[in-house]
């Protein structure tokens, strides 16, 4: 027997207090009344088996049968680090009580944030949990915790399904398993300001709309951001030149830098950390998608004719056809960042994360890479995502897949293509057909 929606809508506001602000879980309670997609053949999300980064590893340590080491300071997270390739320079510091240690986070004690293409850590200085998000390819994302504390040594990696998906799976994520990233505004404390108001963050909204309830290291000129801002509960947001928040590169000021293993929350490293989960969301939402038609089409063929006179997977009716085109149109849309805003200023971060970033992505002959940042009118230099390389995009089905990559192709070869892409010059467009053919094996066939 389900509850009524009244009672659901009630229960999902009273876990949102405690849902993760950021791209990682929060650990409420999913009613067993939910029936989402993802829990639906062919998906079957909690059922299945996970192969992302942080399950590969569990593996691996179980079958060598070791065990992280415990730093004294930071507990599991140095090893963590290490284990999954993920940079210390992408730290990120939000310090809005919005996540499951809330009780922990506050402008003094912020709640560090650390990822790469795949994995994302949480970590809170004396903090009870660790908390990691990975993307299987297939599934989306997957929760974990790791337990820390001198009582809990034995590095434990747990994998959360219901617990975390009542926010990862909700409205906010597009009703599939996936990441938060949003705004809230805090007062001193990182409680939000009463009235409760957030801003959901967003690659394509201007740099005006972001990260309040997060601290920004980095100079942007005069441009402004929410970053850094602590507010009473009946203040208005001021001008930018107000507020005071804006091209900070010390947060000594506000916490202890000492306590965290670098002492900055990096302005680009927030950026390209707002484009990733965008899009990881998106292609998760494509992937389900497009899984869910198909096995809905095939059930409605199956029943209508005779299955073995033309197996199902090789038929595909013209809705199917019509249904597989926007999905992948809104893939390649995602891709090529339509509608992301243009910069009026050079920005630049305070760590290393910029030039970090730039190094981990394969080059063509000429040195050109889909990592290369520009910082001065765009976030990226050739704008088509990185993520194009990643297992989640190659896990996305032929049907879907295969005609991103003939409209990605079509996009970038035209003289003029739709105007919803004027904004990329045939110059860079060409640069990029180039850098695919180079780097993507299938986009070169």
């Amino acid at each position: 027997m389900t509850e009524s929606a009244s009672i659901q809508s009630i229960r999902h506001l009273a876990a949102r207090a405690f849902c993760a602000a950021v791209a990682i879980p929060c650990l409420t309670m999913l009613p067993a009344w939910s029936q989402l997609p993802y829990e639906r053949k062919p998906i079957e999300y909690s059922a299945t088996a996970a192969n992302d980064p942080v399950a590969r590893l569990l593996t691996r340590l179980s079958t060598e049968n070791q065990s992280l080491p415990n730093d004294q300071k930071y507990g599991y997270l140095p090893a963590l680090l290490h284990e999954l390739d993920v940079p210390v320079d992408s730290q990120t510091l939000v310090f809005s009580k919005t996540s499951l240690q809330r009780h922990l986070i506050s402008p003094s004690n912020a709640r560090a944030i650390y990822f790469n293409d795949e994995t994302y850590i949480a970590w809170v200085p004396d903090g009870e949990v660790i908390e990691l998000a990975s993307i299987d390819p297939r599934l989306g994302t997957i929760f974990y915790t790791i337990a820390q504390g001198q009582k809990n040594t034995t590095g434990k990696l747990i994998r959360h399904n219901d617990r975390c998906l009542f926010c990862h799976g909700s409205s906010d994520t597009g009703r599939v398993p996936g990441l938060l990233m949003q705004s809230v505004y805090p007062n001193s404390d990182g409680n939000r300001v009463f009235p409760s108001r957030s801003i959901p963050t967003d690659p394509r909204g201007p740099l005006a709309g972001r990260w309040a309830g997060w601290y920004v290291t980095g100079t942007h000129a005069a441009q402004s951001h929410l970053g850094n801002l602590m507010l009473s509960s009946g203040d208005e947001v001021t001008t930018p030149e107000a507020r005071g928040n804006g091209n900070i590169t010390d947060l000594s000021p506000w916490l202890d830098v000492s306590k965290y293993m670098i002492p900055d929350s990096d302005l680009v490293a927030l950026m390209v950390l707002q484009h990733q989960v965008s899009l990881h969301n998106r292609i998760t939402d494509i992937h389900h998608k497009t899984l869910l038609h198909q096995s809905e089409s095939t059930a409605i063929q199956d029943a209508n004719d005779n299955p073995s006179s033309h197996p199902s997977e090789n038929r595909e009716s013209d809705e199917d056809a019509f249904v597989f085109d926007q999905l992948a149109e809104r893939l390649v849309d995602g891709l090529l960042m339509v509608d992301a805003p243009l910069l009026s200023d050079q920005i630049s971060g305070t760590s290393s994360f910029t030039e970090t970033f730039q190094t981990r992505g394969p080059t063509d002959p000429q040195g050109r890479s889909l990592r290369q940042l520009d910082l001065r009118t765009r976030l990226f230099k050739y704008r088509c995502s990185y993520l194009i390389y990643s297992d989640a995009f190659d896990a996305i089905p032929d049907a879907v897949r295969k005609r991103a990559i003939r409209r990605l192709r079509m996009v970038l070869s035209e003289a003029s293509p739709d105007a919803k892409y004027s904004s990329m010059s045939q110059a860079e467009r060409t640069s990029i057909l180039e850098i695919l053919d180079a780097t993507k094996p299938e986009f070169s066939h």
